[in-house]
């Protein structure tokens, strides 16, 4: 089957910043001629208010919203407002500027216990539920180092304990190499459940922080089995967006024109 996905941007390359960054990378990758970006949440905070100043500057920049990304570990009751009531009004910024997805992705706890399992999938199953009611957005949980979803395990305790009606899998491929987890496997089992994909490579030999031996990398400079992966979606008729993401600030705009390389010379992809 022929690719219906679309290939897009994540914009962290450019940097926290907001807006003067998140810009900058809209130009950029515009410029590259990739037609969607996707960002942190924090930029819905930013022009809450002023949503038609947004939506304009992104016409003017010929760039479409694909999703936006939250860090929320779900797990902690006492954050109810972050994990919930807050990603509620990104997706009402999402749902008015053309977005379907929201990407959530913890950042601690990584052994969480049997309870914390089942209290984050009633909040996950909440959320879920929610967005897609109020604002036909689907939440879609990225597995991520350091967090109770980082390896195959956790993936799997989280899929098994979540509504496949509401909430769902934004799997990010480097995330999930460096994890432990067979990215094939996963894409397999969870295929009908995946709403949203980051395109990330993974080099197990490379130097990563503190030390560590293994670190995300750009698109052909590890060992994803992107060609795997991408047949996967096609067979699957996925429809949604590939956006592709490399850790780090350097060189954003080198990075981005090699990745285009790869996914157009290597993987026979279109933009």
């Amino acid at each position: 089957m022929a690719q219906r996905f679309r290939i897009g941007y994540q914009l962290l390359s450019w940097g926290r910043f907001y807006p003067p960054n998140w810009w900058e990378g809209c130009r950029e990758v515009s410029e590259l001629g990739f037609k969607g970006v996707e960002g942190e949440y924090v930029i819905a905070n930013v022009y809450e208010g002023r949503r038609q100043e947004f939506t304009a500057k992104m016409k003017s920049f010929g760039v479409q919203l694909a999703a936006l990304y939250s860090s929320a570990d779900l797990v902690y009751a006492e954050e109810s407002y972050r994990n919930v009531g807050n990603n509620l009004e990104v997706c009402d910024f999402l749902r008015e500027n053309g977005a379907g997805v929201l990407v959530v992705g913890g950042f601690s706890n990584p052994k969480g216990s049997e309870e914390d399992f089942k209290r984050m999938a009633g909040v996950a199953n909440e959320l879920g539920r929610s967005a897609l009611e109020k604002y036909g957005i689907k939440v879609g949980y990225h597995p991520h180092l350091g967090s109770m979803v980082q390896d195959r395990e956790g993936i799997g305790r989280l899929m098994d304990l979540t509504d496949a009606r509401y909430f769902f899998l934004a799997p990010d491929t480097g995330h999930l190499a460096a994890g432990g987890s067979d990215p094939v496997e996963v894409f397999r089992t969870y295929g009908k459940r995946i709403v949203h994909v980051h395109l990330k490579d993974y080099d197990p030999n490379a130097m990563g922080f503190g030390g560590r031996r293994g670190r995300t990398a750009p698109l052909g400079r590890g060992n994803v089995n992107f060609q795997a992966l991408i047949q996967i979606l096609n067979d699957l008729g996925y429809d949604g967006w590939v956006d592709i993401e490399v850790d780090g600030t350097a060189a954003a705009r080198e990075t981005a024109e090699a990745n285009k390389r790869f996914v157009i010379e290597k993987l026979g992809l279109s933009l």
